[in-house]
Formats: C-alpha cells, structure tokens, sequence
C-alpha cells in the first residue's frame, strides 16, 4: 500500500461517516469541547483547503466556512482538492512547509490521515456512528502520536488533552481518541 491508499481509505471512511450526518445533528456537541459536529467537519475540510498552501502550490488559507449551505458536498470537494494536491508528481520526496516545521511532502499525506482517524471519531461519536474507522490506520496513528508525544505533558489550550482511559473492549480509533485526549459524547 501507498500513502495515498492510506490517504483513500481515512478519506473514505470519513466521508462515509459526515455524509450520514443528519441535518439534525450539525449542532451536535463533539469530544473537541468548543466545536459542534459542523465546526469540526469545517475544521476538516479548511485543512484540506490548507494542504495546497503547504505544498507550494496555493496561497495562504483564511480562517472561515468552507462548507456553505451543501456541506456534504463541499466536505468531499475539499476532499477530492486535497487529494489532487497530494498525487501531484515529486511531492512526497521534496520538502514543504508546516506548522511543524520543514518536511518532506509525503507527511501531508500521514497530517491528512491522522486528522481524518481522529476527527472522524468525534463526528461519528457526536452522531451515533460506529467509532471503528479503519483499524490498521488507526493504530498507525496511534503508535505514530505516542512517538511524537510520549508522555511529555499536554499544554493547556493545545490541540490534544491529557490522555483518557480508553473504555474496555477498546477499538484501534477508540485507543486513539483516548489517547489524544478525547472522551465520547455521545455514548
């Protein structure tokens, strides 16, 4: 498999769980304790839009809404842009810029996937979906994060809490959530 197998298959799954959001429950409230189910899904879809930026090939990204009125459709056109972006000839050897520093190319895809494995969780959590996105990619990631991170404390206000219990009988993205800090609510 590729990294862009691996970039398809989060992509997929991610796509799957925000299509079967129901108009009801946009306003959902999600393991990311400020956003609702729509803040995270726009979270998901101006990172994409953020991927072209980082690659060279776009300019800077605002901050705003990138899902409009049709959000299911914008979510898999900033899905489907990012992509494109991703397949571009030489990207994955050369280096770009992050907010982590210089890279090579081919980690925007591993920052796409992480981000799909871990806020598809909290839509699905919100909404009552299955929780169980894509196991081998998930406990990538997770062994991906616990390198990055080990057990150096969380600062306040960042990104990922303090590392939760993960509930018995655990899956992989169940883990991975936990890891990051995330607590289900929605059951």
């Amino acid at each position: 498999m590729t990294p862009l197998d691996d970039f398809d298959r989060a992509a997929a799954a991610v796509l799957t769980v925000v299509t079967a959001v129901r108009d009801d429950q946009w306003t959902l409230p999600t393991a990311c304790a400020d956003w609702d189910v729509r803040a995270v899904v726009n979270h998901l879809a101006h990172g994409n839009a953020k991927v072209a930026f980082w690659a060279g090939s776009g300019p800077p990204v605002p901050d705003g809404d990138y899902l409009g009125a049709d959000r299911r459709a914008a979510f898999a056109a900033s899905v489907a842009a990012a992509r494109a972006v991703l397949a571009a000839p030489g990207l994955f050897t050369r280096q770009v810029t992050t907010p982590l520093g210089e890279v090579p190319g081919v980690f925007l895809v591993h920052m796409r996937v992480n981000e799909y494995l871990a806020h598809g969780w909290d839509i699905a959590d919100a909404t009552g979906q299955s929780r169980d996105l894509v196991p081998d990619l998930a406990g990538r990631a997770l062994e991906q994060w616990r390198a990055r991170f080990g057990s150096a404390p969380r600062q306040p206000g960042g990104p990922f809490g303090p590392e939760v219990e993960a509930p018995p009988g655990a899956t992989e993205a169940d883990r991975l959530a936990a890891f990051l800090g995330r607590k289900a609510v929605g059951g």
